[in-house]
């Protein structure tokens, strides 16, 4: 569901505003400082956090031109607001307003401390306690040792007031709880509080954000720190979980990622479509000389073309998927299941993160080769190349590892975890150039993986392996299943009608790279295909000759490509160097 005009309006006079103009000669630390200067000038032109958290378009909107605009902006607003506030107003009560007024306007920032240095984005594993003292209600936090100190929050800046929300496992009772958040300052005018240790980290220029570690040692927290959610302690201190377990309660508390899953998704097309535009822009104007070819634009040539209109089709096709993540992220509520990757509960939670792992791989992939085709001129500041790249790569790992995430679907899938494989649709002989027969490729390559898995496992649970030792060599199996399920949903989403249709070449474009994107699939994946007997030998052939027809359709319809992909002109006024 697409934003109004009017606050799109809103947007382009924030991202004009002095502070987003490019500052050179910056070192580590004033480049962070940059990116909260920025983060409170954003809060004093949009609505505040939590009112964004209730209209989620204008919220993911707002984090694509974040993304586009200023990285690791993007990356500060996302834990500001999806991470941190979400955690405190999803699990929170009235006990918490305080802290939402104090990051609704900015006079604090959020952090959030999920990951442990010894155990990676193994959530599971979680060290970090808080001990209920049931004489003064207060909690306890500790940090058991160096292995369990909370890994990299942006908390690394002296001077700039944190919130942070602290995932520990609450012990009460006696009894090990779960994992449940726990808000408390991390750094405030005064300082850290006792029992608070943060270390900076190492400079990570990629995405540069005050990044550090923070260890506690006997912190004690008010009784209001708990984000309890529906659990309680009673008159007597006793405490008691409706969800029933440890497990359960991980799942939920963790549940905040869905909005960072999706806002990292939307983030890494907004990017991928910023990167091409300007690769392509900068491509128009730059000429070649050859002995053999004499002095011609380098767009006349193949070699440049596919690499760059390829890039262009794959952003395109990203950006439809993206599309219906976000349609079903802001109605996930108010459908019923259906048994698809698109039903609410845990088959649509598996596709927010399988679509933001392939996200930032093929994001990844995209800014690269357009980097790469500029040149030398791709190491520039000015084409945001570079900072794409730091952005794709450290969304593979945040709120949740995404090769661990696609593993993870993929053992749930090959379980029937919420899954069905789709359907055999008997014989394959079709016409490749017929939209239709691109989706229908893709459902036979998922069908037949799941098949193969599933097979394996059986033969491997037949051999009395249980657990990883079945698991273990059959993961990359997995993992392949995993790819080929948002490949198919990738082609599905292309080849559907957009919600809004472009007018002319516009149409003619979108056509063109819809079919592109299907090309380079199928080519990715032929010798699959091939050896499947879905394709022959000469419609394999064919398809590099398919390729070169719709380089010349697209070439032709170029210049749309800005307002198919709808990348917005305030945030690309820097232009390429030439």
């Amino acid at each position: 569901m697409p934003v109004d005009d009017d606050f799109r309006d809103v947007l382009a006079t924030l991202f004009r505003h002095e502070v987003f103009r490019p500052r050179g000669g910056m070192d580590y630390q004033e480049r962070c400082e940059l990116t909260y200067e920025r983060l409170r000038v954003v809060g004093g032109h949009l609505p505040p956090g939590s009112a964004l958290l209730r209209d989620l378009p204008k919220l993911f909107t707002t984090l694509e031109w974040a993304a586009v605009a200023d990285p690791p902006l993007f990356l500060a607003l996302t834990l500001h607001v999806c991470l941190s506030l979400g955690a405190i107003v999803e699990f929170g009560d009235e006990r918490a307003e305080q802290h939402v007024r104090e990051l609704d306007d900015m006079s604090s920032f959020g952090a959030l401390l999920v990951t442990e240095l010894g155990r990676g984005n193994s959530h599971l594993g979680i060290r970090t306690t808080a001990e209920h003292d049931v004489a003064t209600g207060e909690f306890v936090l500790r940090t058991p040792d160096e292995a369990a100190r909370k890994f990299m929050p942006n908390v690394g800046l002296a001077h700039v007031p944190k919130t942070g929300v602290v995932y520990a496992r609450l012990r009460a009772g006696g009894r090990d709880h779960g994992v449940f958040p726990f808000v408390t300052p991390i750094r405030t005018a005064d300082g850290t509080p006792d029992g608070v240790r943060v270390v900076p980290l190492p400079e990570a220029p990629l995405l540069p954000l005050d990044y550090a570690l923070i260890e506690f040692d006997g912190l004690r927290l008010p009784g209001t720190a708990l984000l309890a959610d529906n659990a309680r302690f009673d008159a007597d201190g006793a405490f008691a979980d409706p969800l029933g377990g440890a497990d359960r309660r991980l799942r939920r508390s963790l549940d905040i990622r869905h909005n960072a899953w999706v806002a990292s998704s939307a983030a890494l097309a907004a990017v991928a479509r910023a990167g091409v535009v300007n690769a392509l822009r900068h491509a128009r104007n730059r000429l070649t000389v050859s002995r053999f070819a004499g002095e011609r634009g380098v767009l006349d040539h193949r070699a440049q073309q596919r690499p760059l209109f390829g890039a262009l089709a794959d952003c395109y096709a990203l950006t439809r998927l993206v599309e219906r993540v976000k349609a079903a992220r802001t109605r996930s509520r108010e459908h019923a299941p259906d048994g698809s990757a698109w039903s609410p509960g845990p088959a649509l939670n598996r596709t927010y993160g399988l679509v933001k792992a392939v996200a930032s791989t093929l994001t990844g992939d995209i800014v690269t080769t357009c980097a790469l085709r500029c040149g030398a001129h791709g190491v520039f500041a000015t084409g945001r190349w570079v900072d794409y790249q730091g952005l794709a790569h450290m969304l593979g790992p945040a709120a949740g590892d995404g090769y661990l995430i696609v593993l993870e679907a993929a053992r749930g899938m090959a379980a029937g975890d919420h899954y069905e494989p789709p359907l055999r649709e008997g014989a394959l002989d079709m016409d490749l150039s017929d939209p239709a027969s691109w989706p229908r490729l893709a459902r036979a390559r998922e069908r037949l993986l799941y098949e193969r898995l599933a097979d394996r496992m059986r033969l491997a649970a037949s051999r009395g392996q249980q657990g990883f030792e079945a698991w273990n060599n059959r993961s990359h199996l997995g993992a392949e299943l995993a790819e080929a399920h948002v490949a198919r949903l990738m082609l599905e989403a292309v080849a559907e009608a957009p919600a809004s249709s472009p007018a002319g070449s516009a149409t003619r474009l979108a056509d063109a790279l819809s079919a592109m994107h299907a090309v380079r699939e199928l080519s990715r994946h032929a010798a699959f295909h091939l050896r499947e007997g879905l394709i022959t030998a000469e419609q394999l052939d064919r398809l590099a000759e398919r390729e070169h027809d719709l380089c010349d359709r697209v070439l032709t319809d170029l210049d749309a490509a800005p307002l198919l992909l709808d990348v917005p002109e305030e945030l690309l006024h820097h232009p390429v160097h030439r």
